[in-house]
């Protein structure tokens, strides 16, 4: 694969006109924008400024480099990343999954429709029902946040919803990017979904060769969490997205003591959900693992008497108690992720958590695991299986979510470890002891160990038929989730 080397300054100069030359054409095409970033005011109205600064680039750059112009970067980098191994796998998968969600959503609207008690949504951004399919949801708040940032109403007590609890990363994300797209921020929402899913599935694909050691299991584990049921928000302007290339990218890059990287997108991680910061107990369990491997951890002995010097356990050289900090100081990240967006809503409310408090307007209040127990295992024994999958189907096929993600747990944990076991507990078990079943649908559809798991021990033969299996019940939440049926 043909790569091209030059200065990191003529490569940012390249970068520099690639996005000035962007930002141009859109300014030409939707107009201007006024931005606050940080409060440092960005202000962009007229075109040939950003144009003017893209050609500057290009100039400095070619009369100092005349190697390898940009076009020609541009059209090869095209090439590779379309000749990419990783891509010829993922490319496929992602494409049928998440086109044809958005297919099934926009036959799911034409067709069933919404719900006959109400026989319209509740709101609408376009008119035309295909560009309005992604405003579903929670996907409102995510737009009132790109579109107005944060509202704080102080005179509203904890059972009226308000935007605070929602995590900063994606509608930010939105926010800027918008203004250089158009400014059409749900669809720009649903792009990030895209790309951030797209990129996910190619750093689960690495994991996966690695801890697998099998090219075919790997891409089984990759086609499996692709078409899982709860996977159709990875077509959807939802954080689920970016918070499993987050997830993902951390992990990846912990793994392999790229500890910068890892603490980058751990952070985005942390800003991203609120379980992002429960992404610092798998990665600190990592950190960790060289201390638990009882032969690392003999006292160094003397040379002569076979005694121990002092100094108490000691480990490898290759690890070394400086690797060991910067991998816990690393693995803070997400936690520390969640006490920026926590500072932040201090300097709003005058409470740190008070995103946490504002999470009872949606029911998220501490039950415990053993009322949620209680209560289904009372409800089908008093009315039958039957009745109660019938009558309340969504909370059935959330039982079935979570099941599977605990289910996924013992195996996971002999196969691969307790630091990715950890990560599915601490994912699933607070957030039904605070909200039931509420939305762990999405929960669970970014827990990657349970879909490693599923590649390693799902026999090849039958690895088509439960991806089958799994996409047809995807499409059937699409239309739940498209025709404004409480799926969110």
């Amino acid at each position: 694969m043909t790569r091209v080397k030059l200065p990191k300054w003529a490569t940012a100069l390249d970068v520099l006109a690639v996005v000035m030359a962007i930002i141009a054409i859109s300014v030409f095409v939707a107009g201007g924008f006024r931005l606050v970033f940080f409060d440092i005011r960005l202000s962009v109205t007229d075109w040939w400024r950003p144009a003017l600064w893209s050609a500057i680039a290009l100039v400095i750059r070619h009369a100092i480099i005349r190697r390898h112009p940009l076009p020609q970067r541009v059209a090869l980098a095209i090439a590779n990343w379309w000749r990419h191994p990783d891509t010829r796998v993922v490319l496929p998968i992602h494409l049928a999954t998440r086109g044809g969600v958005l297919a099934v959503g926009f036959l799911a609207v034409i067709l069933v429709g919404y719900p006959a008690n109400s026989g319209a949504p509740p709101w609408r951004v376009y008119s035309n029902d295909f560009l309005d399919l992604p405003g579903r949801w929670d996907t409102g708040w995510y737009l009132g946040i790109a579109n107005e940032g944060y509202q704080w109403n102080p005179t509203l007590g904890p059972e009226v919803q308000q935007n605070i609890a929602f995590f900063p990363a994606f509608p930010m994300t939105m926010r800027y990017l918008s203004a250089v797209l158009g400014h059409q921020p749900l669809w720009t929402g649903v792009g990030i979904s895209l790309v951030a899913f797209f990129l996910g599935l190619v750093y689960f694909l690495r994991l996966a060769r690695d801890e697998l050691g099998n090219e075919d299991s790997a891409a089984a584990a990759v086609a499996l969490l692709a078409a899982y049921p709860f996977a159709l928000f990875f077509s959807a302007a939802y954080t689920e997205g970016l918070f499993f290339l987050t997830l993902v990218a951390a992990v990846s890059h912990f793994r392999k003591d790229q500890l910068w990287r890892s603490a980058a997108w751990g952070f985005a991680c942390g800003l991203t959900r609120p379980n992002g910061c429960f992404l610092s107990v798998a990665l600190g369990l990592m950190a960790l693992g060289p201390a638990w491997d009882a032969a690392r951890w003999r006292p160094i002995l003397h040379p002569t008497t076979q005694s121990p010097r002092g100094g108490g356990p000691s480990l490898p050289p290759a690890i070394g108690w400086g690797l060991l900090w910067a991998r816990l100081a690393s693995a803070s990240a997400p936690g520390l992720g969640m006490i920026a967006f926590s500072f932040f809503i201090y300097r709003l409310t005058g409470n740190p958590l008070q995103w946490t408090t504002q999470n009872a307007a949606w029911g998220r209040v501490y039950r415990g695991l053993d009322t949620l127990v209680a209560d289904r295992v009372g409800f089908i024994a008093t009315n039958g299986l039957y009745s109660y999958a019938s009558t309340q189907t969504i909370d059935f096929f959330y039982l079935l979510a979570v099941l599977f993600a605990l289910g996924a747990v013992w195996p996971v944990y002999r196969r691969f470890g307790l630091p990715y076991a950890a990560l599915i507990l601490v994912n699933v078990l607070p957030p039904v002891s605070v909200g039931g079943l509420l939305s762990m649908g999405r929960v669970t559809s970014v827990l990657f160990p349970a879909f490693l798991w599923m590649g390693a021990a799902v026999p090849a033969r039958h690895r088509v038929a439960w991806v089958a299996f799994f996409a047809c019940l995807q499409g059937f939440v699409a239309i739940m989730f498209f025709t404004w049926r409480p799926i969110y």
